[in-house]
């Protein structure tokens, strides 16, 4: 059995290590766990569209580094990796006051392709549903910790 991930300490390196992009959307790490993460990206109006909802562009790219983070979690944040496929189906506009709350989980982990999904809600209504393929690329051999 692995051995629970240090959320706090996979917060902080987080925190240390956020990508310039990362930074300008102000993504927040809240939970990790092997093959899952959620991350929060706050309400702000520099991320919103012309009709005052979050920008599908913000939603996408909060969904995809959610889903490294989850992918990262098994492989180690060092693995080589790009996004293959990404789909996000917006369910209901992003609306104010509230932040948006993404929940990642690989749902398969493969040697080469990882699959899973991303929900993201705002308050209580799930606003977008993504699902989305990595390819580990090639530096050694990746091998998710359970063997799969």
């Amino acid at each position: 059995m692995k051995p629970p991930i240090d959320v706090e300490a996979a917060k902080a390196t987080w925190n240390k290590a956020k990508a310039n992009f990362v930074q300008t959307l102000d993504l927040h790490l809240e939970h990790v766990d092997h093959g899952k993460a959620t991350m929060r990206m706050p309400f702000r109006k520099q991320v919103t569209n012309g009709a005052g909802a979050i920008h599908g562009g913000a939603i996408v790219s909060l969904c995809d580094t959610c889903f490294w983070v989850a992918l990262a979690s098994i492989y180690g944040e060092t693995q080589p990796t790009a996004t293959a496929s990404l789909t996000c189906s917006f369910l209901r506009p992003a609306l104010p006051p509230h932040d948006l709350l993404a929940h990642a989980t690989v749902l398969k982990p493969g040697r080469r392709i990882v699959y899973g999904e991303v929900h993201v809600y705002s308050g209580e209504k799930l606003v977008a549903h993504a699902t989305l393929s990595f390819l580990n690329t090639p530096a050694g051999d990746p091998k998710p910790e359970d063997g799969r």
